[in-house]
């Protein structure tokens, strides 16, 4: 008899499994316990392709302890070639058996798996497999005692609709969300892990002297009651709270009203209140405009909500009140639609950043599971995007309503009842969806960005409550943003994702944790259309937990932990007829023209920072050489470069302006500034810069005779002369020399900023296996922030943890350090040390006798130079040959997965 056990140290799933034992039987016989969406909804492709192959499949599942999904039982029951039946009663019911069988031979597993996305993905459990042909036929037989036995019943709607009853009489008062905060009143509230490291960074900021700063954090982190929290924690007494949205307000007073209790007065400014004595003034910019009082108050915290919003002409009034307040900007997306740089009201200081897909790592929001549906139900190729009446007409057809709803339902949804939330292209075509399944029997409205405030949180409570019918809301306009129902847990796209940005906003509402729903259900329609690839590109998470998956055309994906991503064969066909790649240039000149269009002046290299949805300064720049030829190929030359030579000396200085000096220190920099800002008087130039950007503080030093100007003159060559920018760079750029100079160096500047003295310090048990890490990243995973002085080593030490960071393809190296790294086997790597490290010295026994004195070697493997290096996990040290340097056969404890191995590009002989 043979048998194997699935490893549970392997990267292989259950869900792996059955997917590949569908992929080959032709007779499928499966019993589990509990069948849930989270889990059937992964398997629906390969059932249908069984069907399809002539093959057939008979599952059975119960209703032992009311865990079975009515709704997966709805999907067993319309799936082809899929024929179900269902014990009940009162015996326990706990079988978790996989059968395979096939003409040539079969497989058969048993052990803890049920069909859920616990069972077949994250859980720990396990399975027993048997090929034995004997054991086969006794287990089929086992399985057909069962498929009889008197208190198991076919499959049927009325069986369904009977146990729907039970099982939503089942659910407990834990797992029955209402919508707003009033159901949470009285429960105290503490930071959560995520608000507590940025009440840190924030409580640092203003040790520093600094007075604004920004907080990007994904949707459901929970911004709002993080400035609820460091209001307390500041101390501050006279705030003022602005969003752009009433809803936002209303929300955002019951969160303060708990976390700060009678402390302060809370007052409301619009929507026809007007509470402006209070401590804490809520109010909406457009109220704002008309009450000059509240403008000219001397507030000592100002809060920006949404602040992606901030560079709108209305919000101009708060420049002022910027200048004597606190400011705290908070969104979840910095990357403005419209294209507005928003961190420049920050001072591009960014204090704490947390986006989607770490705090998906952290269980501090849902993972999702995304389904790529093939659409093609309207011709995408020839919808005239920008003409919205013309798009929404193409959209709302019955056939497509047909198509959304039947999947939909096919895929089903994780909790207690359906809660949706369909992402719409216009008014027109929310409404037209909502009417449709309302004709189809189903029970939805839909809310528009015109409804009140009272209509919409009316309509969210509906969609919270367990025992209203309402289970489809269409939207527009409005849930991209500000607004949390944690009852959500399915979401629609139903129009062509143009932005990622907004994707990811969209998709946002659906994963705040909610008792009782353990996955975001999301569906998008994918068709002929040339941004198809984005919404991909978005959910790819390089530094994710997730496991790496090839989903179309070679397109290696990394989602986030816990996240599924899974293409329908034709969703991958019609991505396979779309091509994702474009030239560097044409997607850089892509970005500018946006860029230009958007923010209505020529765009600066600072203008790129941040932002998730443009190039790098590195891509244009390889792309174009200089911004300066960028801006030429743009048809956007500014005036004083019109009848500029190719050699002119300004076109030299500002190429090495808007490089990466590689700076330790921000000195060089700040001179530079300096020397801008005061032509005549550098050393007060050099001061005043630390007075413009508080934030560099940190760093601050007396100008010195020597680093300083050396550094500078090392750089800028022929632009310095005599210690001032030469005569001819100024003349030639006059008044604009700072502006030019400021637009460059600011990107950089922000980059050193972020990399040196931002960031939350973490544990090393925090990097996640096979994720990708910086180096500025590996530090701070160690504690530490990032010192180009001190952390270039090949190996750096951090007490007792070490961090081995090494390259495979060290070919542009100098000679001396061009070493033969490779791995010798998915769990072996064959390390040469630093050529100071020896067997018979410190640095190299610190390392050979790591075990045996309980220190912790971590390595790090680049492919190349300037890439990111993969964390493979922890290691040991096996053989050690040489000295000065050694060769070590580094032994890891986890091997490395031959999709890795693949994307390092290893191969073994």
């Amino acid at each position: 008899m043979t048998h194997s056990v699935l490893n549970l140290r392997d990267d292989t799933r259950m869900l792996d499994v059955v997917r590949e034992g569908l992929a080959a039987a032709d007779d499928v016989r499966i019993a589990v316990s509990f069948t849930l969406c989270s889990g059937l909804g992964l398997l629906i492709d390969p059932l249908k392709e069984l069907a399809e192959r002539g093959g057939q499949a008979r599952i059975l599942t119960s209703t032992y302890l009311s865990v079975t999904q009515p709704a997966a039982l709805d999907t067993l029951l319309a799936l082809p070639g899929v024929t179900a039946r269902v014990q009940h009663g009162p015996v326990g019911f706990h079988t978790k058996f996989w059968w395979f069988g096939h003409e040539a031979a079969g497989e058969c597993w048993a052990g803890s798996s049920n069909l859920s996305k616990g069972g077949l993905t994250t859980n720990l459990e396990w399975n027993l497999r048997s090929v034995d042909p004997a054991t086969l036929a006794a287990t089929r037989g086992q399985f057909d005692e069962l498929w009889r036995r008197p208190d198991v019943a076919a499959l049927s709607p009325e069986l369904i609709r009977r146990y729907e009853q039970v099982h939503r009489e089942s659910a407990s008062a834990a797992l029955r969300p209402r919508f707003g905060f009033a159901a949470d009143a009285g429960i105290e509230v503490v930071p959560n892990a995520a608000q507590i490291e940025a009440l840190t960074q924030l409580e640092v900021l203003r040790s520093r002297g600094e007075r604004r700063g920004a907080v990007i954090a994904a949707t459901g982190v929970g911004k709002t009651f993080l400035a609820a929290f460091d209001v307390a924690q500041s101390g501050a007494r006279n705030v003022l709270y602005v969003s752009h949205r009433l809803e936002h307000l209303t929300q955002a007073r019951r969160a303060f009203g708990r976390v700060l209790g009678a402390t302060h007065s809370l007052g409301l400014v619009g929507g026809g209140s007007d509470e402006h004595y209070a401590d804490i003034v809520f109010v909406t910019v457009a109220s704002l405009q008309n009450r000059p009082d509240l403008a000219r108050r001397d507030f000592d915290y100002l809060i920006i909500d949404e602040f992606h919003h901030v560079e709108a002409p209305s919000y101009e009034v708060l420049r002022p009140i910027r200048e004597r307040a606190f400011l705290l900007g908070i969104t979840a997306t910095p990357e403005r639609q419209d294209g507005h740089d928003v961190l420049e009201w920050c001072d591009w200081n960014v204090a704490y950043e947390v986006r989607l897909a770490e705090a998906i790592d952290r269980s501090w929001l849902l993972p999702f599971h995304y389904f790529g549906i093939a659409d093609e139900t309207v011709d995408f190729l020839h919808i005239p995007w920008r003409r919205l009446e013309e798009v929404e007409s193409a959209l709302s057809v019955e056939a497509r309503v047909d198509h959304v709803l039947q999947h939909a339902l096919e895929r089903g949804y994780d909790g207690v009842r359906r809660a949706t939330v369909g992402f719409c292209a216009g008014k027109k075509h929310a409404t037209f969806m909502a009417e449709a399944f309302n004709r189809r029997g189903q029970t939805a409205v839909a809310v528009l960005g015109d409804a009140s405030v009272g209509h919409r949180e009316e309509i969210y409570g509906r969609l919270a409550d367990i025992d209203d019918p309402l289970e489809w809301v269409f939207v527009v306009d409005i849930l991209n943003e500000g607004v949390d129902i944690p009852a959500i847990n399915s979401v629609l796209f139903l129009r062509p994702t143009e932005s990622s940005t907004l994707f990811l906003q969209q998709l946002g509402r659906g994963l705040r944790l909610c008792p009782g729903t353990e996955v975001l259900t999301v569906l998008d329609f994918v068709g002929h259309h040339r941004s198809a690839w984005l919404t991909l590109e978005a959910l790819h998470a390089p530094q994710g937990g997730g496991r790496r998956e090839e989903v179309a055309d070679g397109f290696v994906i990394k989602p986030p932990a816990a996240c599924e991503v899974v293409l329908q064969r034709r969703t991958q066909e019609i991505l396979a007829k779309v091509s994702r790649f474009k030239t560097k240039k044409a997607e850089c000149n892509e970005a500018y023209q946006r860029l230009r269009e958007e923010l209505g002046r020529r765009v600066r290299p600072v203008d790129l920072w941040n932002r998730k949805d443009v190039p790098d300064l590195a891509t244009f720049r390889s792309a174009h050489k200089t911004w300066l030829r960028c801006q030429e190929a743009n048809n956007d030359t500014p005036e004083w470069a019109e009848e500029l030579t190719e050699t002119h000396v300004v076109r030299q200085f500002l190429k090495t302006v808007e490089s990466d000096w590689q700076a330790q220190r921000v000195w060089p920099y700040a001179l530079l500034w300096g020397l801008c800002a005061s032509p005549d008087d550098p050393e007060q130039g050099f001061q005043d810069f630390y007075e413009r950007w508080p934030q560099w503080r940190v760093e601050e030093a007396l100008l010195d005779e020597g680093k300083a100007w050396s550094s500078l003159q090392k750089k800028l060559g022929d632009g310095l002369a005599n210690r001032r920018i030469t005569a001819s760079v100024r003349k030639l750029l006059g008044e604009t020399l700072l502006s030019e100079v400021e637009g460059r160096v600011l990107y950089t500047l922000a980059n050193d900023h972020q990399t040196r003295h931002g960031g939350v310090l973490r544990k090393p048990e925090q990097l996640n296996l096979f994720a990708e890490y910086q180096r500025p990243e590996i530090v701070r995973h160690f504690g530490g922030h990032y010192d180009p002085a001190k952390h270039n080593k090949g190996i750096l030490w951090f007490g007792d943890d070490a961090a081995i960071i090494t390259k495979l393809d060290t070919s542009g190296a100098v000679e001396r350090h061009q070493y033969n790294n490779r791995f010798l086997a998915a769990d072996r790597f064959f390390w040469t040390s630093q050529n100071q490290m020896r067997q018979d010295n410190t640095a190299g026994r610190r390392v050979l006798d790591a075990a045996q004195e309980g220190r912790t070697l971590r390595l790090f493997v680049q492919p190349r130079s300037h890439k990111p290096a993969l964390y493979v996990g922890r290691a040991r040290v096996g053989k050690v040959e040489g000295d000065g340097p050694m060769q070590i056969e580094l032994e890891l404890e986890r091997p490395l997965p031959g999709d890795v191995l693949a994307e390092l590009g290893v191969e073994f002989a």
